[in-house]
């Protein structure tokens, strides 16, 4: 939790266009699951299963690749329990974006 609040106080020193990318990038990680939860339910749960589906195959055939290229061909088979976890990370982690960072490193 420290590091991360840490991490934080060097946000002033990112450029606009990639703290939108960032923050984009975490809205949509973080909005997937409860829409696509709210589409099997309300909707159709087969279209749900397909995005799923297409999102894993997408983001797996990426993540290998760059495993394979990191050497870290280890991390691959969790690649599905961490992108579910990535989900509660945020939910973790939201209270420290509105608490004020200390420069203290």
């Amino acid at each position: 939790m420290k590091q991360k609040k840490r991490h934080y106080t060097t946000a002033k020193y990112y450029k606009p266009k990639h703290k939108f990318l960032l923050g984009l990038y975490t809205f949509t990680q973080f909005l997937f699951y409860p829409a696509l939860i709210a589409c099997a339910v309300f909707y159709d749960w087969r279209i749900a299963l397909g995005v799923l589906g297409l999102k894993w195959m997408v983001q797996g055939f990426i993540y290998f690749k760059a495993m394979k290229k990191l050497n870290e061909n280890d991390l691959w088979p969790l690649f599905i329990f961490l992108d579910i976890w990535m989900f509660f990370y945020y939910i973790i982690f939201a209270p420290s974006l509105w608490k004020k960072a200390k420069n203290a490193w």
